[in-house]
């Protein structure tokens, strides 16, 4: 075969070849559009179920606002309320059993008036089996940590029963 014949033949099978590679990047290149474009499109819609998610979590929350904020805010100020009631409120708890620690045997306590204020003596008002155990509540008064001084008011008989008054003062900030 002629030279130019040959060389033809050779352009013709590259020819050929080049359009192979060309259909084949062209089909690539379809592929991977495919590829990209659904990719977008799933994204897209993803997207939007994440919007119109969040669209309706936005208007629960904003009807939950309206209902449960105003009742929390009801319940806060009545906590703080019974906080403030709580820590400022007179507990008598602690000064009357460390009173009854002290009561002797054969000593009743008939009345006792605590008022909170450590400055105030308070009366307490007994019974006692004898007048040894009147005194000796007084003298037991005295041993309480909360108790600064505590004295005889009046003591009188009543037949087989003694009634006394004491008088008794609490050390500062102890009345509580």
């Amino acid at each position: 075969m002629p030279p130019e014949m040959k060389a033809q033949m050779r352009y013709a099978r590259l020819n050929r070849m080049a359009l192979h590679y060309v259909w084949g990047l062209v089909l690539v290149l379809v592929v991977l559009g495919g590829v990209f474009g659904g990719a977008f499109y799933l994204l897209d819609q993803q997207t939007q179920a994440a919007s119109a998610g969040a669209a309706g979590d936005q208007q629960q929350i904003t009807k939950l606002d309206a209902t449960v904020l105003p009742e929390a805010k009801a319940a806060s100020e009545r906590l703080n309320a019974i906080k403030y009631v709580q820590s400022t409120q007179t507990r008598f708890s602690n000064v009357i059993a460390d009173i009854a620690k002290v009561v002797p045997q054969g000593v009743s306590i008939d009345s006792m008036t605590l008022t909170g204020d450590d400055k105030a003596p308070v009366t307490i008002a007994v019974t006692a089996d004898s007048y040894d155990d009147a005194l000796a509540f007084r003298n037991a008064l005295t041993t309480s940590p909360r108790i600064a001084d505590a004295d005889l008011e009046t003591i009188t008989s009543s037949g087989s029963d003694y009634q006394a008054n004491v008088v008794v003062a609490f050390k500062p900030g102890e009345a509580q």
